[in-house]
Formats: C-alpha cells, structure tokens, sequence
C-alpha cells in the first residue's frame, strides 16, 4: 500500500468525535475576533488598548491574548501580566490566569510586534483577546473584544498601558476588522481526554484491523493494551489538506464476548504551537478522534465498529501536554481500568460530534516514530539546594522515564537543556520560547510508580530534577531516545578520534531530527521540515538508513503544501510562509534523484512528476536568460556562512548560488526523465540545463577560471554542479584551494558550500587540503566540535560562542559531509544507481589511519577495511556481494575491475 493511499471517508455511521469538555466546548463556540491596526506599520510595536465595565463581579477569570508576530508586553489595569522580547515568536497566544475581577472599570493594553525576520504579514499588528470567568450565580462569562472595541497606536507615547493612560486621537484611533480572514483560530491549553467505547463480539475471531487517526495526539489501547508502539501519533502534518491514519492488525487484542476500545487524545501536532503560526496552526479547535475498527469473525461474517455518539469522554490525567512546552501528569487522576470492558463510565460525559476536517486522509506506511534506545545518566550532580542536574552524556530527541516512590501529591519536575552554565546549571537559552518542562504529580503507590510523557519530546543532554523524593540514583531515570524507526544501513568505525566523532554526531543528529519528518532541530520552538536542511543532508542521510518510506512520505508532505503557481514550501509543514526558496525547495528534486541513485528506486516519480514539472516552470517561466533573477523569494542563499555578520548577509552571490542550484536540478530532471521513460522531457530539461550553464559562465566565470566574488562556496557549487567547461575546472579548484590556504586553511562555508566541499578538493587533485581539512580540530572545523565535547553536529561553525537566539546543537546540515567518509575514506559509493555496480576510489592517506565501514545497499552489504602497515603502507580491502561488479580506483593507478568477494589492495610509503 503506498504512501499515498487515501482512506475513504468516514462511513457505517462513523463520526468524527470532538476531544474536550464542556467548558472547551463552550469557550470555542463563544468565539474570537481580530483587530488590525489601520496603516502599514514600523518595526516597533503596536499599542492595542480595549476599555471594557464589567456589571458584576466575576472569579475564576482568565484571559487569553493572541497576535500575530509576538506580544511585547500585555497589562491588565497597569499592572505587567506577560512580556517577552523573542524576535522570533511569530503568532503568540497567552493564557493568564486572573482570579478575581471587581466590577467596574477595567483596561488591557497589548503591545504587538508588527515585525518579524521571516514574516511579511501583517504589518498592522493583529490582536485578539478572549475573558472568561464565572459570574456571581456561577455561571460561564466570555468577553471577547471586536475590533471597534480596541483603540490602537503606531507610536504610543511613554506609560500609554497605565491604568490612567489617555488615549488622544489622531495618535490613538478604533482598529479595524483584517481585510482578509485569518487562518489562525488560537484556543488554549486544555488537559486531554479520556474516551471509550465498549462493543460486544459475538464469536471468535479470524482477523481485525482498527484505522485511527486524530486532530491531536492519541494513544490507543484494546481492552487495556496498547495497539502498538508507535509514538507521537499522528504524525506532523499539513492538518488543512493531509492527516496520516495509522492501521494496525489487532485480532490478538480482541476476544468473543465485551471489549472495549479507549484513546487517550491530547494536542499532539496539531493543536500544539507551532513558530510562527502559534496552537492551532493548521486547523481549527477541537481535538478530534476518528477510529474504524473491521472485524472479521471465525463464521465469516464481518462487523464494524468506530467512532460514533455511543463513546463516553471524561478528563485524562495528563493536564498539560504540548510538544514544545512539555506535559504534566497528575496521577492522582488516574482511572485504573479504563479501557478495558466492565468499567463504571456512568459518571464519564456523552461525546458530541465534531465538524468534520477537510484534509484528506493518507494511510501512513512509512516507519512510526518509536522509542529505540535506553540511556543511563552518566553523571548525577547534587546542587545545593538539593536539586540535581543529570547527564546522559549525549544529545537526542526523546524524554525521561523515571521510576519513584513518594507521598501522594508531591511533584517531580524534569527541565531539558542541551548545555550547561559555568555555574554547572542548565542553561536553555537557545530554546527560546520553548519551555520544555515535564512535571509528574504522585499519586502516592507504595509499590512505587513508573512514567513517561506521551504527547511531547525534547532534544537535551542534561536535565534538571527538582522535587525528587529522597535519594535519586541513576536507576531512577532513563533517558528515552525517539525517533522514526528507519533501518540502520550505515556503519563507520575509525581509529581517528575526528572521523569517528564526525559519523557519530552526523549519526545522532539525523537520529534526533528524523522523527516523523526531518526537522532541523528537535529542542527549540522550532523543530520544523525545513527542506534546505534536508536536501543537502539526504545523500548522507541515505547512507546511514533506508530512507525510502520517509522519503516517499516527505515528499507526499511536499506536494499538499505545494503552492497553486508551483513553488514548493520551504518547510515542511508550511509553518512559515516561505516558498521557492533556491537550495532549500530544490528538496522536491533532490529527495527523488537521491532514492534513484541510492536505491535505483522509480516508482515515486509517477506520485511526484507533475509536482517537479510545476515547480520547474515556475522558476523558468519568469527567468528566459537562465540566470535565477526573478521570484527568490526568501531569499537564504548560503546560510550561516562563516563570514556572514546576520541572517541573510550575502557572502556568495546569492544570483550564482540560486542559478546553480537550478542548472543542478534541470540536470536531475533530464536523467530522472530518461530513466523514467520521458525522452521527451529529458530533451526539454537538458537544452534548458544548457541555457543556465551557459548564463552562469557568462555572468559569474572569468577566462583565468576565477568563478564569481572569489567565495569558497561560489568555487564548490560551479564545481560541484559541473557549470564550468572542462578546460577552467583544474584552475577554479587551484583558486578555490589557494583561496583555503589563503584563510588559513579552513572553510567560510555555510550550507549551500559545505556538503560538497572535500568533495571538490579530492575529485580535482587536492586530496591532501581535503583530508587537512577533515582532520582539523582548530575553529571553524568538524573537529573543533568534535574537541569540544559535541556529540551531535552543531547548527552553527560558532556554536559554542554564537547567537543564543540561533544557535542549536543538534543540526544535522553541517554533518552532510559525513557522506565524503564512506565514499573516500571507506571507498563506498554508487557506481550505478541502487549500487548496481561499486566505485572504489579511497584517499588511501595515512593520516586517516584504520577503520572499517558497512554500507548496506540493496544489493547486499559492502564492507571496506582500511590501515597502515608497519611500514607506512596504506591498505584497502573491500568484501562485495556475489556477482556485484566494482572499479577500484587508487590513487596514482589505473582502475581496476572486480567482482564480488574480497579484494586487497596496498600502497606503498
């Protein structure tokens, strides 16, 4: 079944079931609305005041505020209820608790950012604001403010949030309704839900097959089991036009007679906040279960059970859970039995119908997210205040299962960071607005109590404990590693501190970003599919594990979030409205051209080919001459290149690195094209690979070989992309070299450059600068991460002195690389696509000394082993599969063909 198999819509009565209480029912129903600022704005915030009497006094109020590029600041009568000075929060909703309001009088002043590096719009600002409480008879109250309600300022005059502030016009002015309708619909928090349904089978079973799926995260159990181990279900999504179902094979779980079905169901994806477009950023509240459950029966008849207005829903214990923030458990809530047939619901609630979603429905067939390994902490720390600070001694995604016994109603609290403080506290700086904080609240078993979150993870190395009972030793916590669970197909062990440590934090890092799609970063409050990290990092991730079915299912991610002109997302899910960006949309080319070479794998360019035909027009439409000057949208070009002094400073052309990356992919087409049978279209994309050549030597490439302005990576990519004529290329790779050496040795690169760089240095005679390279443990350099303790690759050369704000420590982009170790060092790489045949061509340099490497490819697993002998010699030895041809290829000797078995070679001092 493939990745893009739809599910029918709901049928046999099925319903889809809304996932909250009446209290979230009827906040949702009462509604919000949006003010807007009435001219474009600055850079500085926008003032928002809303004036409002309250008739009688109200308790238990709270109140929600939402913009649309971060709060500054929000006050209630003068007083500060939330600041924050995050550039980068884009959409922001802030649930305060109040207590209790007199009567009377009463003002909100909000301060809205109108500016945001990677959101255009709107630059008005955009508010709204939501108070509920109970009235004086115990009733629901909610106020929400329309735009006429609010009076709003672009220069709002020092004091104007003070309870006794006046607002003077022409400076202060009614806001007005947005010109267009906004496709956030900000809800707060609520606790997950509980929900049953109980069924009766009348005779044994031969087979079962339950389909689930939420709007949320859910965890379902069969009369009290778990239906699987996958994790974080459903996975991340573009909830408006594509939700994953997973279906699972249950006829162990069921018996004749009463069963029952219970899901647990929390925010998950897709009521979690999400930069830039804040809770809820692909669809509207509620939460919503659907499940549709075939049973086959041993007499051959067939029954079928799912979600309908016969399920019963109450409170969970989970009180909190959202993936950037983290969960908190109150055990105490616990309902033991729940889910198994015979429990007492009588006091649970009816459930009520949900509307239902627009998104289509895709069986998910790609591996689940599971948990894959245990780690131990290696150090535990008792800080003074008798609070610990835990190491696991390695960075990655995932969370804490601890096991503890205490008195009910203590709270255990586990904070996640990924470094620590001179003063030997965590530090989360760099997680931004991320809170990343689990609580577990005791219910007091004497036997002890064992627990995990269910709905959130975190990237960390270090945690810290507060609130422990008594002694905390390392038994106590495991560290839980999580992520797609894709077949390792990669090995590489070297006697080289720096290579092992470049594969071992290339490994951890894809290990910690690939979880469910590929992320950037799994800590932050970020953790988005960005595409330019995936599409230079995908031949090394491919290397190191069987990416077909994530692949497939990312590239399905790409096509429903396709823009209607054709421009891919540059993230995926479109959690930032960025398209078309050059070198980060080119995944929707790359990712496929990587499963033929690797794979020799086809059978997804019938899904994709329209959707890489309408993203090739729409650069080439606007663009005749073949330079990439029209529609560059966001325009990144060679990010966090070492010389650049902010975000999107321009140390290469960015037209060159835009251009090249176009004559790239036009390459890709044209040989997708033929092998695909499309001799036509590989006619059209060569000539227009031709074209974009021929511009880029015209604009860019000097007659002495001197490629654009002088830049390493402007050097690499023509190289790289095979732009220049065969006659320049020996004199841009002594340019490039010479411009190395002339820095000192060491690369300005960012993540356009870097992945190709050894690359260039040892296919165009500079094997000794590319190994130096590798080997070098000076900044900026794989090593100096290596020295300095990483064990993950890091998002930034500077990572250890670099912006705070910017700056993760689990990235997988720098680490493309890594796949230069199994093609020079180890001497593994395709010769023809899906390793049909090998190609053999190690540096064979002593400074890289012994190793071995294991690439399993679909042909079987290769095995190379390296070394020095006594005297100096460098040798090489490869073991092949039967009958699988290989060119070896030494330096300094013609090639030689083998075919399968073992073959050594050796190189004299």
């Amino acid at each position: 079944m493939t990745m893009d198999t739809e599910v029918d819509a709901p049928a046999d009565g099925l319903i889809w079931l809304a996932a909250e209480d009446e209290a979230g029912r009827a906040e949702r129903e009462a509604g919000w609305w949006w003010a807007w600022g009435d001219t474009p704005g600055e850079k500085a915030p926008r003032a928002f005041v809303w004036r409002f009497t309250l008739a009688q006094p109200l308790t238990d109020a709270r109140l929600s505020v939402a913009a649309q590029k971060g709060l500054p600041g929000v006050w209630l009568d003068g007083v500060l209820l939330h600041a924050s000075t995050d550039p980068m929060a884009g959409r922001e909703l802030q649930d305060m608790a109040l207590g209790d309001l007199a009567a009377g009088e009463h003002r909100l002043a909000v301060a809205v950012r109108t500016f945001h590096p990677f959101i255009a719009e709107p630059r008005q600002g955009g508010v709204g604001a939501l108070l509920r409480a109970k009235g004086e008879q115990g009733d629901a109250v909610f106020l929400a403010p329309q735009p006429a309600d609010w009076w709003t300022c672009q220069r709002a005059e020092e004091g104007w949030h003070a309870a006794d502030a006046v607002l003077l016009a022409p400076a202060w002015a009614p806001a007005q309704a947005p010109a267009e309708a906004i496709d956030w619909h900000p809800a707060p928090a609520q606790p997950a839900r509980l929900m049953r349904r109980e069924f009766t089978l009348p005779g044994p079973v031969q087979q079962a097959r339950l389909h689930i799926t939420a709007l949320g995260g859910y965890e379902a159990l069969l009369n009290g089991q778990r239906i699987s181990d996958a994790l974080l279900t459903p996975e991340n999504s573009d909830f408006r036009v594509r939700l994953l179902v997973q279906s699972h094979d249950v006829t162990a779980l069921l018996h004749a007679g009463p069963n029952a079905l219970g899901v647990m169901v929390g925010d998950g994806f897709y009521a979690s906040e999400a930069i830039g477009r804040g809770r809820y950023p692909f669809g509207s509240a509620p939460r919503r279960l659907w499940a549709r459950l075939e049973v086959l029966l041993a007499d051959g008849s067939t029954q079928v059970w799912g979600t309908d207005t016969a399920w019963r829903s109450a409170t969970a214990p989970v009180r909190f859970a959202e993936i950037y923030h983290g969960e908190s458990h109150d055990a105490r809530l616990e309902q033991a039995g729940w889910a198994s047939p015979g429990f007492d619901d009588r006091d649970w609630l009816p459930v009520w119908a949900a509307p239902v979603p627009p998104c289509a429905l895709h069986l998910q067939s790609s591996e689940p997210i599971r948990e894959t390994l245990s780690l131990a902490p290696r150090q535990i720390t008792q800080l003074p205040n008798g609070e610990h600070v835990l190491d696991f001694g390695q960075n990655f995604a995932g969370w804490c299962r601890i096991r503890v016994r205490g008195e009910a109603g203590r709270t255990v609290t586990l904070r996640f960071a990924e470094i620590l403080g001179e003063d030997g506290q965590i530090d989360m700086r760099n997680l931004r607005a991320a809170r990343c904080t689990d609580r577990y609240t005791l219910r007091g078993d004497a036997a002890g109590e064992t627990w995990a979150p269910r709905f959130t993870y975190h990237g960390f190395r270090y945690v810290h404990v507060s609130g422990w009972p008594g002694e905390l030793k390392a038994s106590d916590i495991d560290g839980v590693v999580v992520h797609s669970d894709l077949a390792v197909t990669g090995e590489f062990e070297s006697s080289h501190p720096v290579l092992q440590g470049l594969w071992h934090n290339t490994f951890w890092s894809q290990r910690s970003n690939f979880v469910g799609v590929p992320t950037d970063c799994p800590q932050r409050d970020e953790r988005l599919g960005w595409t330019g990290d995936a599409q230079v990092f995908w031949p090394t991730a491919a290397c190191n594990m069987d990416v077909r079915g994530f692949t497939r299912r990312f590239l399905g991610d790409l096509r429903a979030s396709q823009r209607a002109d054709g421009a891919y997302a540059d993230t995926n899910p479109p959690a930032l409205p960025a398209y078309g960006a050059h070198g980060w949309s080119d995944a929707g080319v790359v990712l496929p051209h990587t499963l033929w070479r690797h794979y020799a794998d086809t059978t997804v360019l019938d899904e994709h080919w329209a959707s890489m035909e309408r993203w090739m027009h729409w650069i080439a439409e606007v663009n005749p001459d073949g330079l990439w000057q029209q529609r560059r949208e966001v325009d990144f070009g060679d990010w966090l290149s070492l010389d650049a002094k902010t975000l999107m400073d321009e140390t290469t052309p960015k037209l060159l690195t835009a251009t090249a990356c176009w004559a790239r992919m036009l390459g890709m087409m044209a040989e997708l094209a033929r092998v695909s049978g499309r001799a036509e279209r590989a006619a059209h994309f060569t000539a227009w690979q031709q074209r974009v050549r021929a511009a880029f030597n015209a604009r860019f490439v000097q007659a002495d070989g001197q490629v654009g302005n002088h830049s390493h990576t402007g050097y690499i990519l023509a190289l790289a992309f095979d732009l220049l004529p065969d006659d320049l290329r020996a004199a841009a790779a002594s340019h490039l070299a010479a411009a190395i050496r002339a820095r000192g040795t060491l690369l300005t690169t960012g993540f356009l450059g870097t992945p190709y760089s050894l690359d260039v240095l040892a296919a165009h005679g500079h094997a000794d600068l590319a190994v130096e390279l590798l080997l070098r443990t000076e900044f900026p350099s794989w090593g100096y991460m290596v020295v300095r303790g990483a064990t993950t690759i890091w998002e930034r050369w500077n990572g250890d002195t670099g912006d705070v704000a910017m700056n993760s420590f689990n990235h997988y982009a720098l680490g493309a690389v890594t796949g230069f170790l199994y093609r020079r060092v180890a001497g593994v790489e395709a010769a023809s696509p899906g390793f049909a045949a090998v190609l053999c061509r190690p540096l064979m340099d002593a400074r890289l000394g012994s190793g071995r490497a294991v690439q399993h490819t679909v042909q079987g697993p290769v095995v190379a082993t390296w070394g020095v002998t006594a005297d100096g010699a460098c040798w090489h030895e490869w073991q092949l599969p039967e009958g699988l041809p290989a060119t070896v290829c030494l330096p300094g000797q013609p090639p030689v063909e083998r075919v399968g078995g073992t073959h050594r070679f050796e190189r004299g001092a």
